[in-house]
């Protein structure tokens, strides 16, 4: 009875890959290749860098993605999973804001008193 391997790669979905692995080796025939093990390591990476981003830094993330996308840097599949997590990570920042937005609005601060306030005086 002979055991089946299957490929140790985890893909940049965060999944094991569900290849057959090679005989003698721990990846599959598609990453075998230490290039592709590569990419998917940097577009693991980047996911794993959503989690404390701002809306701000999601758009360029996303940004730089479409632009990898396009020029034909990155595989599609590479690509769908940035777009995966940046969704996600924007559901979350939405929810913040309208966690933020219910709260009762507070006082003036204690420190500013009407009397500290600028005021515009004409030049003599």
């Amino acid at each position: 009875m002979s055991k089946v391997r299957l490929c140790a790669e985890i893909l940049s979905t965060g999944r094991q890959c569900t290849q057959f692995a090679l005989r003698s080796q721990p990846w599959c025939r598609n990453h075998a290749d230490p290039n592709k093990r590569a990419r998917n390591a940097a577009a693991r990476q980047v996911i794993a860098t959503f989690a404390g981003m701002d809306a701000f830094d999601v758009a360029l993330t996303l940004w730089d993605t479409t632009f990898e996308l396009q020029h034909k840097y990155i595989p599609p599949l590479h690509a769908y999973a940035i777009f995966e997590a940046a969704m996600k990570r924007l559901g979350q920042l939405l929810d913040e804001a309208a966690l933020i937005r219910q709260q009762p609005p507070a006082g003036p601060p204690a420190n500013s008193l009407p009397n500290k306030r600028l005021h515009i005086s004409p030049m003599k």
